[in-house]
């Protein structure tokens, strides 16, 4: 079971493959009644100053309203076939390491579109020349290309898409070269983020390979785990918690919303459960301040 929550750490926007803009975000993260919230952008920072001038303008449209509290972040792909994807809370949008980093992921990302396209052309798909302009940009990835096999017909569902076309062993699936997992956290940390461990029941269900993971990983930074996202049972959910607790770690939790109208996923909505989602958030924050006080 789900339940609604008024913290949200796991959202993404236009910037990446979500499908409202970050103004669009925070206008519905305080419609949804969320007080705080972290825009986390696939494998960018791009959104993280676009949404500091939002809030900085409704701060000022609305002086008396207090804003939406947020954290600069970001959702890093790493690990084999990307599968690995870590937050990167309080990140820097500006360090020069990470935004190389990040600028040859997106243009291979690009290069990955034009193949895949390539690829689903041979499959007797074809996309308008405008559709395959914006495809094949710098930052795309294959949620876009699901999207638009949708809008054309091709498709009933996002999923389907994948299922049919973009899935790994799928006829236009292509592999991507991604940095390790323990690579991906000491980026993120030297980058000023505290780092925690997405969706971890999409990377290994069990228990005792993942707690092996996690310690692993602990070693080369990990700060936390997201143990309340969609893709964790009522069962599981609880059992990431204690985990995380039990070695020390950071609690977070986020919807993963992107915007799709065909998709049950809600801002803010989570597995039930997560019994001090505010003192899991400032415990967050401080060590989010720890972490760039001592780098300053």
């Amino acid at each position: 079971m789900s339940i609604q929550y008024p913290i949200d750490l796991h959202i993404h926007s236009t910037i990446s493959d979500g499908l409202r803009t970050p103004a669009e975000l925070y206008a519905q993260a305080r419609d949804e009644g969320l007080t705080a919230f972290a825009l986390c952008d696939h494998d960018t920072v791009a959104g993280v100053p676009i949404m500091q001038e939002v809030i900085r303008q409704e701060t000022e449209r609305c002086p008396d309203s207090p804003p939406l509290r947020y954290l600069p972040s970001i959702e890093l792909s790493t690990g084999d076939g990307g599968h690995a994807h870590l937050l990167g809370f309080g990140v820097d949008a500006n360090d020069e390491k990470l935004l190389s980093a990040l600028c040859e992921m997106q243009e291979e990302r690009a290069q990955r579109s034009k193949r895949m396209i390539c690829l689903l052309k041979k499959q007797g798909i074809r996309f308008c020349c405008h559709t395959e302009e914006e495809l094949t940009r710098p930052g795309t990835g294959r949620a876009h290309i699901a999207r638009a096999l949708l809008d054309m017909g091709v498709v009933n569902t996002m999923q389907q898409a994948f299922d049919r076309y973009l899935a790994r062993g799928k006829c236009a699936y292509i592999a991507r070269r991604y940095m390790s997992i323990a690579d991906g956290v000491s980026l993120l940390t030297n980058a000023g983020a505290t780092v925690v461990l997405a969706h971890p029941c999409r990377l290994n269900p069990d228990p005792q390979g993942l707690r092996a993971l996690v310690l692993e990983l602990m070693d080369a930074g990990l700060a936390g785990l997201e143990a309340y996202h969609p893709s964790a049972s009522r069962q599981q959910a609880p059992l990431l918690d204690s985990m995380a607790r039990s070695l020390g770690l950071l609690v977070t939790g986020g919807s993963d919303y992107h915007g799709d109208a065909n998709c049950c996923v809600r801002m803010g909505r989570m597995p039930s459960g997560w019994k001090n989602p505010e003192e899991d958030f400032l415990a967050l924050m401080e060590a989010v301040e720890k972490h760039r006080a001592q780098g300053m």
